[in-house]
């Protein structure tokens, strides 16, 4: 049984990924993880003829591109995704050194040390030494879960506890996850930002925060039914845009 990825899938069927979901959903085939990188979801491919026959569909044949040339087509995307993951974990170094710095007790100088009366014959008694002030407990740092650009032109969502969770973005499985989240990190194709839910709001609306050069920007996004991609990336591209 031949392992299909959801882009390559897509793409022979002749439709985007979404109407892809639909009609898994409709014949009832689940996706499953790639044998090589559990990162990846797709179809096997007898699962695929059955779609393409549901929907008299004709299958396309994927072009048969060397391995080389194939890697060096996938090398602009690869260094875009790890741009922004490095500057995302610039960011986080950056929040934590300023969270330390924030918690830090602050330094007690000693009191001067009493000198003896030059009248007085007798020496005066070392004053008792006091015990040192109990250091106030840090709090452990919040580490919120990441929806990550990866490979194949499809996000990825870690948990900080679960690792990567087994479903995809624009899924029902996800718009569930996102109605339930306090905050994520997002990392797109073209910037990253961190996403906080106001609960305040009418519908459970988010907003996208950045800070750059020492300045906050803020963006609203939708509501928690509403996130899809497509807003993120949109969200991600307009905070990149204040470091032009």
């Amino acid at each position: 049984m031949t392992f299909v990825s959801v882009a390559q899938a897509s793409r022979r069927l002749g439709v985007d990924a979404k109407t892809l979901h639909r009609w898994l959903g409709e014949a009832q085939i689940p996706l499953h993880s790639s044998p090589q990188d559990g990162r990846k979801k797709g179809v096997s491919s007898d699962h695929l003829q059955v779609l393409a026959r549901l929907h008299q569909r004709s299958l396309t044949p994927l072009p048969e591109v060397p391995e080389l040339a194939a890697a060096l087509l996938a090398l602009p995307e690869r260094l875009v995704a790890l741009q922004a993951q490095i500057a995302a974990l610039q960011q986080q170094v950056a929040d934590l050194t300023l969270l330390l710095q924030q918690q830090a007790p602050a330094p007690v100088s000693p009191a001067p040390a009493a000198q003896p009366s030059r009248r007085s014959s007798k020496p005066v008694p070392p004053a008792p030494r006091s015990r040192p002030a109990a250091k106030t407990p840090r709090k452990p740092v919040h580490v919120i879960p990441r929806v990550e650009y990866g490979e194949e032109g499809h996000s990825v969502v870690i948990c900080p506890k679960h690792g990567v969770l087994p479903f995809e973005p624009e899924t029902p499985e996800w718009f569930a996850w996102v109605a339930e989240q306090d905050s994520f990190r997002f990392v797109g194709r073209c910037g990253h930002f961190t996403a906080h839910h106001e609960w305040r709001v009418p519908k459970g609306a988010w907003r996208a925060h950045r800070h750059i050069r020492n300045h906050g920007y803020h963006l609203r996004l939708a509501p928690s039914q509403e996130l899809t991609m497509a807003v993120l990336e949109q969200a991600a591209e307009a905070l990149q845009a204040h470091l032009m």
